[in-house]
């Protein structure tokens, strides 16, 4: 009996996927995340060039303009990481993918790389939102606000 209980609590950690400051979506301004239209989660502010893996899954979409990438967890939990605001308009021009649809990838992967550079001439916005695109499940931040990518931002429950 007591076995299924701990069972019961087993929560899915999704790691920060960059080095920076994680803030509340409701900060980001892009109607879409900040009004939890996509899903709940959080976003990132960050300086570096390489976006990793928040979790152990299965790249299941990769956008045609490389600015995001579909996640679904080993317990089918869907991840969604949409890289920077506005990027689709650069139609993969700033991004080279590191992973391919169906790639198995664990935490802390790389699996895209930024131009900087490219997007800073462009004044874009690099705020990546990370939202979980499955519904009805129990959802715990850590409220940490400088993270690194081996620290937990997110733990889910069913």
């Amino acid at each position: 009996m007591l076995k299924n209980i701990f069972k019961a609590k087993k929560f899915f950690q999704i790691y920060s996927p960059v080095n920076g400051k994680c803030v509340d979506l409701k900060d980001v301004n892009d109607q879409m995340f900040a009004d939890k239209i996509m899903g709940e989660g959080v976003a990132f502010k960050y300086n570096g060039n390489t976006i990793y893996s928040p979790c152990k899954g299965k790249i299941v979409a990769v956008a045609s303009t490389k600015h995001a990438l579909g996640i679904e967890t080993e317990d089918g939990i869907e991840i969604l990481i949409h890289v920077g605001l506005e990027t689709a308009e650069f139609n993969g021009n700033g991004f080279e993918l590191l992973v391919n649809q169906n790639d198995k990838v664990t935490i802390g992967q790389p699996l895209l790389k930024i131009d900087r550079d490219f997007f800073e001439t462009h004044h874009t916005d690099l705020t990546t939102p990370v939202v979980v695109t499955s519904k009805g499940l129990n959802i715990e931040f850590t409220n940490k606000e400088e993270v690194t990518i081996k620290d937990v931002v997110m733990m889910i429950n069913r």
